[in-house]
C-alpha cells in the first residue's frame, strides 16, 4: 500500500475527532439530534483547521445508511463518502469551477433525485473564489433547493463572500488551534506511530503551526523523514527553520549597547544560514514582546516557555525601559510588510537596526519638568543651567560655540552670582547694555550704515531661524532703530518680555550672523518698544505690578521649555 500522508492518515472520522472546534461538533450535533438541519451551512475560518472534515462530517451524518445524525461509519455510504467516491455528495473546488456555467450546471444536477442517499449534498470549497454572476446565478436555488438539496460552502476569506450569500447559510467560524491542543494531538499521533520526541521539539513544532492543524502534521511528516524515531530539538531547529533564542538576546544587547559593528556581523551570519529577513524580524518582534511581558511580574506564565527561558527574559528586561521597548515594537510592527515586500529585505533590515542604535532613550517630560523646577543652591531656579544644553548646538562656520563660550565667560566675569540671581530682567538688560557702551569705543573708520543693515536684515532673521526657530520668531517682531558708531539699537514690539532675555541670550549668534552679512563688527542692545509698552499699561499699572510676583515663577519654567526644547511662545 502507498505510504499515506499524517493529515489524511489522522484526518478525523466522527464529531469527537475534531480537535479545537467543540463549539461547532456541539452545535451540529444537536441540530441532528433535533432534526434542525439547514438547508446551506457556511464554514469559514484559517487553513487547516478542519473545515473541509467537518463538510464530510456532515454528509456523513445526514446520508448515513444505519443511523442517520449519528453516523456509522461502516455503511456503504459512509464508506464512499470517506474514500471521497460517493456519487451524491460532490465537491467542488471554487477556484476552479468559479464561473456562471458551472454554477448553472450545478443547478440543472440539484433537481435529480439522490441515487443511493437521501440527501445530494454540494461541498463548494473556496467558495469566495467564485464570480459575481456566478453567486448571484447561485442565490435563488441556495435559499431554496429542493427537499433532498443541501449546500455546504467553505472558505478561507470571509470578507470576499456577498452579505446575501452569509444571508441564506448557518455559519460556523471556526478558530485557530490551540498550542496545547496541537501538542496533546501531535503526543496521540507520535505514540500511535511509536516515534519519540522531545518537550522542546513538540512545543516548537505547535507554535510554527501557528493554529493549522493539518501544518503541523505536515511539518511533524518532515521531522520523521529527516530524524527517523527519535527526534531531538537541534534537529528540529535544522528542519524547521527555526531561529535561537541566543541570536534575538545578541541583538539586543547589542542594540543597548549600541555595537554598530556586532549588530552588522549578526544579521551578516543570520543571512549566510538562510534565515528570511521576515522570520527574523517577526521573531525579534515577539522576543521584545517578552521583554516587555517579563517586566510584568508572572506575565510571562501564561504562554509555554521553559523555566530557564523565563528567568533569561526577567533578568534582561532589568536593563531595559519599557517605554524604549514599545518604541521599538512599533517600529518592527512597522517595518514588518514592508520587508515581505522588499527586492532587498536584508539591507532593510540593517538600515532599521542602525536606526534602532542611533535612538535616543526615553526620557519622561514629568521627571524633565522636575528637574527644571529643581532649586539650586542659592533657593531659586538657575536659568543657565537649561539654557546650556541648547547652545551646545549652536556652532558656527569654524565649529565654535559662541553662545556656550559667551555664558561661560559671563560667569568667569561675574563675581556676586546671588546678586545676579537677585537682578530682575529688566536692570540685567540696562547693565548688559551699559557694558556694550563702555565696550565700543565707535570711529568712523569702523561705524556701520543703518540702511545698510536694514538692507540684511531679512537674511540675518533666516540664518539665526536656522539654528534657533524660536529665536527667529523673535526678531521677525524687531526691527533696526538706530545705530551709533558699532552699537546697533534693536527695538522688540509685540512679544512677551521674557522674549528680551531671549534675545540676550543669544545675542551672540545674532551678532555673528549678522558681521557675516555686512563684514563688520557689531554690537546689539535690545529694547522693547516704549510706546507701546506706556500705552498699554497706562490704565493697568497697578493690576501688572500685582501679577507679576504671581506669574514670576510661572514665566520662568516657561522661558526654561521654551530653552530646552527650542520652542516658541504661540498664544
Amino acid at each position: 500500500m502507498a505510504y499515506q500522508v499524517l493529515s489524511l492518515k489522522w484526518r478525523p472520522q466522527t464529531f469527537n475527532e475534531v480537535v479545537g472546534q467543540d463549539h461547532v461538533t456541539h452545535t451540529l450535533t444537536n441540530a441532528f439530534k433535533k432534526d434542525r438541519v439547514a438547508q446551506a451551512y457556511l464554514f469559514t475560518g484559517p487553513r487547516g483547521v478542519g473545515k473541509t472534515t467537518t463538510a464530510r462530517l456532515v454528509s456523513k451524518a445526514l446520508n448515513c445508511l444505519n443511523s442517520p445524525g449519528d453516523f456509522c461509519n461502516s455503511c456503504s455510504n459512509c464508506t464512499e463518502i470517506t474514500d471521497g467516491r460517493n456519487m451524491d455528495v460532490l465537491e467542488i473546488d471554487g477556484a476552479s469551477n468559479r464561473g456562471i456555467d458551472e454554477i448553472r450546471n450545478l443547478r440543472e444536477m440539484i433537481q435529480y433525485t439522490p441515487m443511493n442517499a437521501q440527501y445530494k449534498i454540494f461541498i463548494i470549497d473556496e467558495v469566495h473564489m467564485l464570480t459575481t454572476q456566478a453567486f448571484n446565478a447561485l442565490l435563488r436555488t441556495l435559499e431554496e433547493p429542493p427537499k433532498h438539496g443541501k449546500f455546504i460552502l467553505a472558505t478561507t476569506d470571509i470578507q470576499k463572500v456577498p452579505a446575501t450569500i452569509i444571508s441564506r447559510c448557518q455559519r460556523f467560524d471556526f478558530n485557530r488551534i490551540t498550542v496545547s491542543d496541537i501538542i496533546d494531538h501531535v503526543g496521540t499521533i507520535l505514540q500511535a506511530e511509536k516515534v519519540t520526541i522531545d518537550d522542546e521539539s513538540v512545543k516548537a513544532l505547535a507554535a510554527k503551526a501557528d493554529g493549522s492543524m493539518r501544518d503541523a502534521l505536515s511539518i511533524l511528516d518532515q521531522l520523521i523523514a529527516y530524524c527517523g524515531d527519535k527526534i531531538s530539538f537541534d534537529d528540529s531547529t535544522v528542519v524547521m527553520g527555526l531561529i535561537p533564542h541566543d541570536t534575538f538576546f545578541n541583538v539586543t544587547r547589542a542594540l543597548k549597547a549600541k555595537d554598530v559593528k556586532s549588530i552588522v556581523q549578526l544579521l551578516h551570519e543570520t543571512r549566510m544560514l538562510g534565515i528570511s529577513a521576515g522570520e527574523l524580524t517577526i521573531g525579534l518582534n515577539k522576543h521584545i514582546r517578552n521583554l516587555l511581558l517579563a517586566s510584568v511580574p508572572e506575565a510571562l506564565d501564561i504562554y509555554d516557555m521553559n523555566l530557564e527561558l523565563k528567568e533569561r527574559y526577567g533578568i534582561v528586561s532589568k536593563e531595559w525601559d519599557r517605554r524604549d521597548l514599545l518604541r521599538i515594537a512599533g517600529i518592527l510592527t512597522d517595518i514588518e510588510p514592508k520587508i515581505q515586500r522588499a527586492t532587498q529585505p536584508y539591507i532593510l533590515l540593517e538600515m532599521m537596526c542602525l536606526k534602532l542604535i542611533e535612538m535616543d532613550s526615553s526620557v519622561s517630560l514629568e521627571n524633565l519638568l522636575k528637574q527644571l523646577k529643581k532649586p539650586n543652591q542659592f533657593g531659586e531656579n538657575d536659568p543657565s543651567a537649561v539654557s546650556q544644553p541648547s547652545a551646545q548646538y549652536e556652532k558656527n562656520e569654524s565649529g565654535q560655540n559662541p553662545v556656550f563660550e559667551d555664558k561661560v565667560q559671563e560667569e568667569k566675569e561675574d563675581k556676586s552670582p546671588q546678586e545676579k540671581l537677585n537682578v530682575s530682567p529688566g536692570i540685567d538688560v540696562k547693565l548688559k547694555q551699559e557694558k556694550a557702551g563702555n565696550e565700543s569705543n565707535p570711529t568712523s573708520g569702523n561705524s556701520i550704515n543703518l540702511e545698510e543693515v536694514q538692507s540684511v536684515w531679512d537674511q540675518v532673521i533666516n540664518e539665526v531661524s536656522v539654528n534657533r526657530p524660536s529665536i527667529g520668531t523673535i526678531l521677525d517682531h524687531c526691527r533696526v532703530n538706530k545705530v551709533h558708531g558699532k552699537v546697533l539699537e534693536v527695538i522688540m514690539t509685540g512679544q512677551p518680555k521674557f522674549n528680551l532675555n531671549l534675545l540676550e541670550k543669544n545675542k551672540k549668534l545674532i551678532e555673528i550672523q549678522l558681521e557675516k552679512s555686512i563684514e563688520k563688527s557689531v554690537i546689539l542692545r535690545f529694547k522693547i518698544d516704549e510706546k507701546e509698552d506706556s500705552s498699554s499699561a497706562g490704565s493697568t499699572k497697578n493690576t501688572e505690578e500685582q501679577k507679576e510676583n504671581n506669574t514670576e515663577n510661572k514665566d520662568l519654567t516657561l522661558l526654561q521649555i521654551i530653552e530646552r526644547f527650542d520652542g516658541e511662545l504661540l498664544n
